[in-house]
């Protein structure tokens, strides 16, 4: 069969497309015309939008992203120097600023104002006055002016969030805050002359002014990043159009040596000797011997870097002070002597006083039956005391003047001393990286500045060169230079851009003179007529010298008659010294002080090292307590564990566990696996318990504090330095997390 074809209707198809053609030319035509019309009226014909208006006013903008300056922080990790977000307060004083209800956002009442601010800005009644002053003018002459609006003053500007937030719950009329990024110290009282502080530029970006945020500044700042994109005439970004961003890179992180307890336990006593005796200047070094890292530093008076009121002193006075440190200096002369084999300690010379002259070569030299123009000279011992005829190492224990003078005489000759003294490097630069020094002045002018060396006079180190000095002998006689900064991270990655190392020098003598030296160093302390003797300690075992050090007085162009510096150089524990300490101050009063301050830095020093031994609670017949050796332990894997397993792991384990919460499994430890923990330290196991309790942190450690409040989620601020001697949560109080705990340290 035949299939049929299909006819197509020619007519009806050329109908239907003419039609479509219609329609199309209409659609043409009418875009067409709104094309022309808003070309010509600058108005969409649809919408009735002005396009030239936004195309007039179109274009780009840009954002910046602010990057964050790097942290500084201790060794552990502990924050020295941070950003923060910071406000600044503002006050509108035009009255005819009024709301949509006819109220005034103006300022009102400018005392009231003022008084309320201050209360927020500081607690300190001194200070608080001083802010309301401060605060009380502005406004007032902002007003007298006919200003729209004013800034507040210093007083006002870098407050916290919780600062920001209590002045809002006040609902003052007037004011404004701008946000801002501010360089915050969390301490306060930190090493301040070592870290130093920040400012502003004219762009409002942070930079260092002095310390180390000046000196790492191109370390610690970072790059700003930035959003670009293209906007309309009102500045919004326009849809579908591409953005721009470059991310900012923040700065790299400076990590100290220093450990946050002891700088906070030496901070204290610091400012407890400048109160007790009333001095100008005090200052500390505490040096791990075998490494020759920093593990505090300071110099009073310092200051707060956050409010940097009362600059009184910016020097870094270990570093950048140099001073006669008396009779300290003797040490390496004693030793320059056993060094060279020359040195007989039974030997005996006449104390009181010694008569020096000078030789053929010009160098001092003492001869008592020397008179007239022939004496260049007198030498006498502290306070003009005589003890008769006594041996070399009863000058040592005594420290007597007239020793030196008799051991570089007969036995070592003045230039073999400053031979000596040059191997200690006592008046090198030092070269610390991070460190800004001021170095010391061998004074050879005149025989008797030679003499006077010997004995810690005439001749300036500064306290950094005295402690690589003595490293050689406290330790094995070798030199072990010191260090500040541990190493550099990169922000980003976390790796390390820059790593410290420990650096040995040369041998200066031999390891059996050290021991000599460190034999009789321990009878200056152990002797009951040693000079150190007051240093004494009955848990730890030390070697010490004693120096005191006349003060040259400018004024009068000469010593003063009253001031002077007394300090000592110790090492502990004596049979085999981990740390170094040089403590010292300059007061009238350099016979009568108390030791105790210095005692709490050489403790807290070891515990930071765990080298520290605790007194037990046993006492023998004499009453004399009885101490337990340091016990020191590998903390195993317990995250995870049942109480139960962790309870058995630990079983031997003299240590102070801290469970918190009431939960079955741990959850998070601290020490971490493989760190070391010690019979002195807390050690913190967070439990999978939702019920946690407030334990008594009576006698804990600032850092004890942070770990609980870190594991446990409350936000944690402190009161002076030292250990917990109270806390705002009650023992017992159930925690919240997120909860302000208020730590009061002594």
């Amino acid at each position: 069969m035949k299939a049929k074809r299909k006819v197509l209707n020619f007519k009806k198809s050329v109908k239907t497309t003419g039609r479509i053609g219609i329609v199309m030319g209409i659609i043409v035509s009418l875009v067409v015309a709104n094309v022309l019309f808003t070309m010509i009226t600058g108005v969409h014909l649809r919408s009735g939008e002005n396009v030239l208006a936004h195309k007039s006013g179109s274009g780009s903008s840009t954002e910046t992203i602010v990057a964050n300056r790097g942290y500084i922080r201790d060794y552990k990790g502990e924050i020295i120097a941070q950003d923060v977000e910071s406000y600044d307060v503002i006050a509108y004083v035009d009255k005819s600023r009024i709301n949509a209800t006819k109220k005034p956002v103006y300022v009102v009442d400018a005392d009231d104002t003022a008084r309320k601010l201050a209360e927020v800005i500081s607690a300190d009644p001194e200070t608080q006055e001083k802010a309301y002053q401060d605060i009380l003018n502005k406004i007032t002459e902002a007003q007298a002016a006919g200003q729209y609006q004013t800034n507040l003053g210093s007083y006002s500007r870098n407050l916290t969030a919780d600062q920001k937030k209590r002045i809002e719950e006040l609902e003052l009329p007037g004011l404004d805050f701008e946000k801002s990024v501010a360089r915050a110290y969390p301490t306060g009282h930190f090493a301040s002359q070592l870290v130093g502080y920040t400012n502003y530029d004219d762009d409002r970006n942070l930079y260092g002014v002095s310390g180390l945020e000046a000196y790492f500044n191109k370390e610690l700042t970072g790059k700003n990043g930035q959003v670009s994109y293209q906007t309309d005439s009102e500045n919004n970004r326009l849809p579908d159009t591409q953005k721009y961003v470059r991310l900012a890179e923040n700065g790299n992180d400076v990590w100290l040596t220093i450990d946050y307890d002891t700088q906070l336990a030496t901070e204290k006593a610091l400012a407890d000797t400048m109160e007790s005796n009333k001095a100008k200047y005090a200052w500390c070094i505490v040096m791990d011997i075998k490494t020759g890292r920093i593990i505090a530093q300071a110099g009073y008076p310092t200051f707060d870097l956050n409010t940097r009121e009362n600059i009184t002193n910016s020097l870094n006075v270990p570093s950048e002070f140099p001073f006669e440190v008396g009779s300290v200096m003797k040490t390496f002369v004693y030793a320059a002597a056993m060094n060279e084999g020359k040195y007989v300690g039974s030997d005996t010379f006449k104390s009181g006083t010694a008569i020096i002259g000078q030789n053929e070569n010009g160098l001092p030299v003492r001869n008592d039956s020397l008179t007239g123009a022939q004496v260049i000279g007198t030498v006498s011992d502290a306070l003009g005391k005589d003890n008769g005829i006594v041996t070399f190492d009863q000058g040592f224990i005594y420290s007597l003047n007239t020793g030196i003078a008799s051991l570089i005489t007969n036995y070592i000759s003045p230039t073999t001393m400053i031979e000596y003294m040059k191997k200690f490097k006592l008046f090198e630069p030092l070269n610390i990286y991070g460190l800004n020094e001021v170095d010391g002045t061998l004074n050879e002018n005149h025989p008797f500045d030679i003499m006077s060396l010997g004995f810690g006079q005439a001749s300036t180190v500064n306290t950094y060169q005295l402690l690589r000095a003595t490293s050689a002998i406290v330790g094995d006689g070798t030199i072990v230079e010191p260090y500040i900064v541990e190493k550099i991270t990169d922000s980003t990655t976390g790796e390390a851009t820059y790593q410290a190392e420990t650096k040995k020098g040369e041998r200066v003598i031999s390891e059996a003179t050290a021991k000599q030296m460190q034999h009789l160093m321990q009878q200056v302390v152990e002797d009951e007529r040693g000079t150190a003797s007051q240093y004494k300690m009955s848990d730890v075992k030390i070697i010490a010298k004693t120096g005191t050090g006349q003060m040259y007085d400018p004024e009068i162009k000469g010593y003063s008659p009253s001031y002077y510096t007394s300090g000592v150089i110790a090492a502990a524990p004596a049979d085999d010294p981990q740390i170094l300490i040089y403590y010292g101050f300059q007061s009238e009063n350099f016979r009568f002080y108390s030791t105790d301050f210095f005692k709490d830095i050489v403790r807290e020093s070891l515990q930071s090292l765990n080298k520290y031994t605790e007194s037990s609670n046993q006492t023998t017949e004499n009453n004399v307590q009885v101490t337990d050796n340091y016990v020191e332990y590998t903390m195993p894997s317990l995250v995870n564990h049942s109480l139960d397993y962790v309870n058995r792991k630990l079983d031997g384990f003299k240590i102070k566990k801290q469970v918190i919460g009431d939960g079955t499994t741990v959850i998070e430890q601290f020490p971490l696996e493989g760190e070391k923990v010690s019979n002195a330290q807390n050690t913190f196991l967070l439990t999978d318990g939702a019920n946690i309790t407030m334990p008594d942190m009576n006698g804990w450690s600032r850092r004890d504090v942070s770990v609980f409040a870190n594991m446990t989620g409350l936000n944690a601020t402190f009161t002076n330095s030292g250990n917990v001697s109270g806390q705002s949560i009650a023992p017992g109080s159930a925690i919240v997390k997120g909860a302000n705990l208020e730590v009061e340290l002594k």
